[in-house]
């Protein structure tokens, strides 16, 4: 079994939380936090600056590790995801376009984090984790392997 380290970006500004839009037949739209996976010889953080950069077309700036994440993909692939705290470069539009899109992946997108509950972010226990981050409410930094 392989293990990936995967790192992922939660950005809010201005009520809204930065992800990328995603579609596909069986499941629609939906929304995953913008990141991925750690290239060797990369620190955490230029990995996630690259990423990030790649996806959404913009510069972000990591602050704090907030949360881990590990999830089996597939019978030989283990992730381990890193969620930090970012801010967008200083003076960047926050409208930009992705560089190199994922597959599926359709663009960007700043939902509301009053609608958070309603919208079909993946992981969906996510949902109910960042609300809590941004009300303050304390989460242990290890979430396990949550879906």
């Amino acid at each position: 079994m392989n293990i990936r380290n995967s790192v992922k970006a939660i950005l809010i500004e201005q009520g809204k939380l930065l992800v990328s839009k995603y579609e596909d037949e069986s499941e629609g739209i939906y929304y995953l936090l913008p990141g991925g996976g750690q290239n060797p010889g990369e620190t955490l953080h230029q990995a996630l600056i690259r990423e990030c950069l790649e996806e959404t077309g913009l510069t972000v700036i990591p602050d704090e590790l907030l949360f881990i994440r590990e999830c089996f993909m597939q019978a030989d692939i283990h992730r381990v995801e890193l969620m930090f705290a970012c801010q967008l470069q200083p003076d960047q539009a926050r409208e930009q376009s992705a560089i190199a899109l994922d597959d599926k992946q359709i663009g960007i997108e700043w939902l509301p984090i009053c609608d958070l509950l309603e919208q079909p972010l993946h992981p969906a226990m996510l949902r109910e984790i960042i609300l809590g981050h941004v009300g303050n409410k304390q989460a242990p930094i290890y979430l396990g392997q949550i879906f």
